[in-house]
């Protein structure tokens, strides 16, 4: 064999092998971009629950075109004991919603900035440890936020008129619902919820009088029904102080306020 055959089938075993190592490239390149679309597509779905880690769901309170002057309630359901302790947090930005003017001051940037960070477990109708924490609350430049409370504030009503209301209680009067925790937030805004539990925070914005939840029973009936409250009204209570530190709120109530 000629050293110019020999050189020949050399050359060509090196052309066979390159086209070989290029084929297998493409076909690794493939699927590198298979996989790397997988992840993407994995990365915009997954949740920490997914890996073993907290979940968090996310939602929007929206209040725009209500009046500035009336608080609306807000409800919701903590889960039991059995995921520990759930957490809650209602958020705005200071300037969130400055383009709709709602205090008519010349759309100026500093609207009104809420925090309310909260944590609970279960409901009053629950054998868990059942209880909602005001964590840390700050509000900047307008206040946003009233009566934030384990076992919602709210009024008794009949549901169908025909039998007893549970316990002998007057319709009409304020009560706390057995079911759902809540707050009051104030019109013409919009809020962001995060939390750790899947249930939706409900809200309404109507004036009138809407239904948390009822129970009927063959001895008694009853309705727990919220509605909104002008800003002044006193059912809201007081305004609560600026609280960065955590559980400042509850940590005060440990002690009593010496006479003068």
């Amino acid at each position: 064999m000629g050293i110019e055959t020999t050189i020949t089938k050399v050359v060509d075993a090196c052309n066979k092998l390159t086209d070989t190592v290029t084929a297998q490239i493409g076909k690794i390149n493939t699927r590198m971009d298979t996989a790397q679309e997988q992840f993407s597509t994995w990365r915009g779905i997954v949740q920490a629950k997914d890996i073993n880690g907290r979940a968090s769901y996310s939602q929007v309170i929206d209040l725009t075109g209500l009046s500035t002057n009336i608080f609306y309630p807000v409800w919701w359901r903590m889960p039991g004991n059995e995921q520990g302790i759930s957490e809650i947090v209602i958020s705005r930005n200071y300037a969130l919603n400055h383009e709709l003017n709602p205090f008519n001051n010349n759309f100026e940037p500093h609207v009104a900035g809420l925090n309310l960070q909260m944590e609970g477990c279960g409901i009053p109708w629950n054998g868990d440890a059942n209880f909602l924490a005001i964590k840390r609350v700050s509000q900047t430049y307008r206040e946003t936020v009233r009566k934030a409370q384990f076992a919602m504030l709210s009024f008794v009503r009949p549901v169908t008129g025909l039998k007893p209301i549970w316990l002998n209680l007057t319709p009409g009067v304020l009560t706390t619902s057995p079911q759902e925790s809540g707050c009051y937030l104030r019109g013409g805004l919009t809020y962001l919820v995060t939390k750790s539990f899947q249930e939706p925070v409900k809200y309404s914005r109507t004036d009138e009088e809407v239904e948390l939840s009822q129970a009927v029973t063959p001895e008694y009936e009853i309705s727990w029904k919220v509605k909104p409250f002008v800003m002044t009204a006193p059912e809201l209570g007081d305004t609560y102080p600026e609280s960065n530190t955590a559980y400042t709120l509850d940590n005060d109530k440990r002690y009593a306020v010496k006479g003068v």
